[in-house]
């Protein structure tokens, strides 16, 4: 499976969508990830405008699957889209304090796998990255890989780079998290194998990469350290 890693730099709504279209048309990867509310960020009336029909379009004309965070009926919203179709969608279950994000958005209330056509992927935002429980529940329902999207800020990048490492080796997962770029996000956009290793980090600058992953490689991880089964 490759994995497309879209590390936008978040401009105006109109730029962020054509850049994402762009990519989209010119990716070979199988799972294209964009960051949370990529095309939009937190401005107020550009979250009103938010609309996932482009996103769904533009699925119908690649074989990939997309992972994007839009806003979306009230929500902080993650998208998985495949052909056309909304395969399902993760909504925002810890809203961030120090945004007052609770003012912006509803949390979401469910922590289930999606499923798809690479199996079942477990999604989370931002600021779920710092509950464990969270993604242990998405491993114990079946996800063998976690993605995460993120604004995470650039002061506290070193905890974003060390709890993706963490919910990877704690879990025996790759996890694959993708950040932005702007005045205060601060990138670092990676995927981590069940070992905890680094197969690819971005800088801090905007970028995309693509990565391919064996998702077998999770079996055998388990089969040789069975740490999860555990009593």
């Amino acid at each position: 499976m490759r994995i497309g890693l879209a590390q936008l730099r978040l401009e105006n709504m109109d730029k962020n969508v054509r850049k994402a279209l762009d990519l989209l048309r010119k990716s070979k990867a199988d799972v294209v990830v964009f960051p949370e509310l990529f095309n939009t960020g937190y401005n107020l009336e550009n979250i009103s405008k938010s609309d996932p029909k482009f996103l769904i379009e533009a699925s119908k004309e690649t074989k990939a699957v997309i992972i994007a965070g839009i806003p979306e009926k009230g929500y902080n919203t993650a998208l998985v889209i495949h052909r056309g179709k909304i395969l399902g969608r993760h909504r925002k279950t810890k809203l961030f304090p120090l945004l007052n994000e609770h003012k912006i958005f509803k949390a979401g209330k469910v922590v289930k796998p999606i499923e798809t056509p690479f199996g079942l992927f477990g999604i989370m935002i931002c600021y779920e990255l710092r509950f464990p429980e969270i993604a242990r529940k998405l491993v114990n329902k079946g996800a063998k890989i976690l993605f995460v999207i993120a604004q995470f800020p650039s002061e506290r990048i070193e905890h974003w780079k060390v709890l993706l490492r963490a919910r990877a080796i704690e879990n025996q997962v790759f996890v694959v998290g993708v950040n932005c770029v702007n005045d205060h996000c601060g990138g670092y956009s990676m995927v981590v194998d069940p070992l905890g290793n680094v197969l690819k980090e971005l800088g801090d600058c905007e970028a995309y990469d693509e990565v391919d992953i064996n998702i077998k490689y999770v079996d055998e991880v388990r089969k040789k350290y069975p740490f999860l089964n555990s009593p």
